[in-house]
C-alpha cells in the first residue's frame, strides 16, 4: 500500500517519459525488504501554475512517499534514500540544465484509519 505522488512543474522535458517513471519509482521502491511490487501505487500530478521563489530553480519535481505507520525510522530512511536516488535520476537532464529542484517527503498513513 505504499503510494508514490509525483508532481511535476509543466515546464520539464522528462515529463513526456512520466510512465516509465512511475514504474521506475515502484521498482526502486520495491527493491526495499518488506515492500511488494503488487501492493505500491503510483500516481502523477502536473502543475501547470506555479511560482517559486528567487534564485530557486524554476521547475520542480516533488515525491510524496505515503507508507503506513510504525515502521522502523532506519527503514523509513531507506525507503526516502532509495526512491530519492532513483527520482534523481529520473530528472537528471533538467538538473543538468539547472532548471528543477528535486525533493521527496515520507508521510505516515495512519494504519488504524487506512482502509481498503
Amino acid at each position: 500500500m505504499p503510494h508514490i505522488h509525483l508532481e511535476t512543474t509543466a515546464d520539464l522535458q522528462e515529463n513526456g517519459d512520466l510512465p516509465q517513471i512511475l514504474e521506475r519509482l515502484i521498482n526502486a521502491l520495491a527493491t526495499v525488504e518488506s515492500i511488494s511490487t503488487s501492493s505500491i501505487k503510483a500516481y502523477h500530478t502536473l502543475r501547470t501554475n506555479w511560482v517559486v521563489g528567487e534564485g530557486h530553480p524554476e521547475g520542480f519535481a516533488h515525491c510524496t512517499l505515503g507508507v503506513l505507520s510504525g515502521r522502523s525510522p532506519e527503514l523509513r530512511s531507506k525507503l526516502a534514500d532509495t526512491v530519492f536516488e532513483e527520482l534523481k535520476r529520473c530528472f537528471d537532464f533538467s538538473d543538468q540544465e539547472g532548471g528543477v529542484a528535486v525533493t521527496l517527503e515520507v508521510r505516515d498513513m495512519d494504519a488504524h484509519t487506512y482502509l481498503r
